[in-house]
Protein backbone atom coordinates (compact mmCIF):
# COMPACT_ATOMS: atom_id res chain seq x y z
CA UNK A 1 0.00 0.00 0.00
CA UNK A 2 1.07 3.04 -0.74
CA UNK A 3 0.22 6.93 -0.32
CA UNK A 4 -0.89 9.38 -2.93
CA UNK A 5 -0.71 12.87 -2.53
CA UNK A 6 -1.70 15.81 -4.89
CA UNK A 7 -2.50 19.72 -3.90
CA UNK A 8 -6.03 20.83 -3.80
CA UNK A 9 -5.85 23.61 -5.91
CA UNK A 10 -3.48 23.03 -9.71
CA UNK A 11 -2.80 25.48 -11.76
CA UNK A 12 -3.35 25.30 -14.96
CA UNK A 13 -3.34 23.76 -17.50
CA UNK A 14 -2.44 20.44 -14.88
CA UNK A 15 -6.19 21.81 -13.09
CA UNK A 16 -7.74 21.70 -16.96
CA UNK A 17 -6.65 18.38 -17.24
CA UNK A 18 -7.64 16.79 -13.76
CA UNK A 19 -10.90 18.00 -14.37
CA UNK A 20 -11.17 16.26 -18.10
CA UNK A 21 -9.54 13.26 -16.69
CA UNK A 22 -11.72 12.87 -13.76
CA UNK A 23 -15.09 13.76 -15.49
CA UNK A 24 -13.93 10.48 -18.44
CA UNK A 25 -13.18 7.92 -15.11
CA UNK A 26 -17.07 9.35 -13.92
CA UNK A 27 -18.41 7.87 -17.48
CA UNK A 28 -15.42 4.87 -17.47
CA UNK A 29 -13.72 6.30 -20.09
CA UNK A 30 -16.30 7.55 -22.86
CA UNK A 31 -14.45 11.09 -23.88
CA UNK A 32 -13.01 9.38 -26.52
CA UNK A 33 -9.05 10.31 -25.60
CA UNK A 34 -9.26 7.65 -22.59
CA UNK A 35 -6.56 6.75 -21.46
CA UNK A 36 -4.11 9.44 -22.74
CA UNK A 37 -6.38 12.41 -21.42
CA UNK A 38 -5.28 10.58 -17.68
CA UNK A 39 -1.57 10.32 -19.05
CA UNK A 40 -1.88 14.20 -20.07
CA UNK A 41 -3.10 15.00 -16.75
CA UNK A 42 -0.56 12.43 -14.67
CA UNK A 43 2.15 14.30 -16.59
CA UNK A 44 1.15 18.13 -16.02
CA UNK A 45 0.24 17.03 -12.42
CA UNK A 46 3.60 15.32 -11.60
CA UNK A 47 5.15 18.68 -10.12
CA UNK A 48 2.60 18.97 -7.35
CA UNK A 49 2.70 15.35 -5.72
CA UNK A 50 4.45 13.33 -3.59
CA UNK A 51 4.29 9.66 -2.79
CA UNK A 52 5.48 7.27 0.44
CA UNK A 53 5.49 4.30 0.73
CA UNK A 54 3.63 2.55 3.95
CA UNK A 55 7.08 2.78 6.00
CA UNK A 56 7.67 5.61 5.26
CA UNK A 57 3.97 7.40 5.94
CA UNK A 58 4.38 5.63 9.18
CA UNK A 59 7.60 7.23 10.02
CA UNK A 60 6.15 11.08 8.90
CA UNK A 61 3.15 10.02 10.94
CA UNK A 62 4.90 9.08 14.13
CA UNK A 63 7.16 12.01 14.29
CA UNK A 64 3.40 14.24 13.53
CA UNK A 65 2.21 12.70 16.73
CA UNK A 66 5.07 12.82 18.60
CA UNK A 67 5.37 16.90 17.90
CA UNK A 68 1.68 17.31 18.79
CA UNK A 69 1.06 17.93 15.04
CA UNK A 70 -1.83 15.49 14.87
CA UNK A 71 -4.74 14.50 16.76
CA UNK A 72 -6.69 10.94 17.24
CA UNK A 73 -10.55 10.97 15.96
CA UNK A 74 -13.02 8.79 14.68
CA UNK A 75 -14.02 9.67 11.15
CA UNK A 76 -17.70 9.95 10.48
CA UNK A 77 -19.17 7.88 7.33
CA UNK A 78 -18.82 9.20 3.66
CA UNK A 79 -22.27 8.86 2.21
CA UNK A 80 -24.08 5.80 0.82
CA UNK A 81 -24.07 5.40 -2.73
CA UNK A 82 -27.25 6.44 -3.90
CA UNK A 83 -27.35 4.88 -7.33
CA UNK A 84 -29.01 1.36 -8.76
CA UNK A 85 -25.71 1.02 -11.16
CA UNK A 86 -23.30 2.37 -12.98
CA UNK A 87 -25.53 3.48 -15.58
CA UNK A 88 -27.99 5.45 -13.06
CA UNK A 89 -24.63 7.33 -12.06
CA UNK A 90 -23.64 7.93 -15.45
CA UNK A 91 -26.86 9.00 -16.32
CA UNK A 92 -27.91 11.65 -13.64
CA UNK A 93 -25.54 14.36 -13.67
CA UNK A 94 -27.44 16.23 -10.93
CA UNK A 95 -27.23 13.58 -8.21
CA UNK A 96 -24.02 12.40 -9.45
CA UNK A 97 -22.68 16.17 -8.63
CA UNK A 98 -24.40 16.17 -5.52
CA UNK A 99 -22.88 12.81 -4.57
CA UNK A 100 -19.42 14.07 -5.27
CA UNK A 101 -20.39 17.19 -3.29
CA UNK A 102 -20.96 15.20 -0.39
CA UNK A 103 -18.46 13.10 -0.70
CA UNK A 104 -16.37 15.92 -0.66
CA UNK A 105 -17.19 17.21 2.37
CA UNK A 106 -16.46 13.89 3.88
CA UNK A 107 -13.42 14.09 2.95
CA UNK A 108 -12.26 17.33 4.01
CA UNK A 109 -14.37 17.30 7.58
CA UNK A 110 -11.92 17.57 10.80
CA UNK A 111 -13.44 17.85 14.42
CA UNK A 112 -14.47 20.64 15.99
CA UNK A 113 -12.01 22.26 18.72
CA UNK A 114 -9.43 19.62 17.74
CA UNK A 115 -6.07 21.44 16.45
CA UNK A 116 -3.64 19.86 13.78
CA UNK A 117 -4.28 17.20 11.50
CA UNK A 118 -6.53 14.50 12.25
CA UNK A 119 -4.37 11.20 12.24
CA UNK A 120 -7.08 8.95 10.35
CA UNK A 121 -6.43 11.31 7.06
CA UNK A 122 -3.09 9.81 6.90
CA UNK A 123 -3.58 6.60 8.15
CA UNK A 124 -5.05 4.98 4.63
CA UNK A 125 -4.94 5.82 1.33
CA UNK A 126 -8.45 8.31 1.37
CA UNK A 127 -10.12 9.86 -0.17
CA UNK A 128 -9.40 12.71 1.83
CA UNK A 129 -8.60 16.45 2.16
CA UNK A 130 -6.56 18.06 4.43
CA UNK A 131 -6.76 21.25 4.70
CA UNK A 132 -4.76 25.04 4.66
CA UNK A 133 -5.87 25.19 8.35
CA UNK A 134 -4.95 21.87 9.22
CA UNK A 135 -1.38 22.33 7.40
CA UNK A 136 -1.48 25.62 9.23
CA UNK A 137 -1.98 24.25 12.76
CA UNK A 138 0.41 21.15 12.26
CA UNK A 139 3.18 23.66 11.22
CA UNK A 140 2.85 25.69 14.35
CA UNK A 141 2.64 23.05 16.59
CA UNK A 142 5.82 21.27 15.12
CA UNK A 143 7.80 24.91 15.95
CA UNK A 144 6.74 25.12 18.61
CA UNK A 145 8.48 21.82 19.31
CA UNK A 146 12.03 21.52 20.81
CA UNK A 147 14.93 23.05 19.36
CA UNK A 148 16.46 19.86 20.08
CA UNK A 149 14.07 17.36 18.93
CA UNK A 150 13.53 19.25 15.43
CA UNK A 151 17.78 20.07 14.92
CA UNK A 152 17.73 16.01 15.02
CA UNK A 153 14.56 14.81 12.95
CA UNK A 154 15.68 17.64 10.71
CA UNK A 155 18.87 15.58 9.80
CA UNK A 156 16.13 13.09 8.37
CA UNK A 157 16.19 13.49 4.47
CA UNK A 158 12.68 12.16 4.40
CA UNK A 159 11.41 14.12 7.01
CA UNK A 160 12.97 17.53 5.79
CA UNK A 161 10.62 16.34 2.38
CA UNK A 162 8.05 15.50 4.31
CA UNK A 163 7.76 19.02 5.85
CA UNK A 164 8.60 20.87 2.48
CA UNK A 165 5.60 19.31 1.53
CA UNK A 166 3.33 20.52 3.89
CA UNK A 167 4.72 24.14 3.58
CA UNK A 168 4.35 23.83 0.21
CA UNK A 169 0.55 22.54 0.23
CA UNK A 170 -0.59 25.06 2.73
CA UNK A 171 -0.29 27.99 -0.41
CA UNK A 172 -2.02 25.43 -2.76
CA UNK A 173 -5.74 24.44 -0.92
CA UNK A 174 -3.53 21.96 0.72
CA UNK A 175 -3.33 18.36 -0.59
CA UNK A 176 -5.22 15.38 -1.21
CA UNK A 177 -4.52 11.47 0.15
CA UNK A 178 -5.20 8.82 -2.40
Amino acid sequence: MGYSFEHVDLPEPAATARAHAEACMDLNGSCGNWPQCYDEYSSLADDFQFALNIAGMQFCRERMRWAGMTYQATPQPFPDWQFDSFDDWRTDQRRRDAYKAAERAAAAQTSPGKVGIPEFKLTSNGPWVVGETEIEQALILYDASPTHLRAEWETDELWVNWLDWLRETRAHGGFTVS
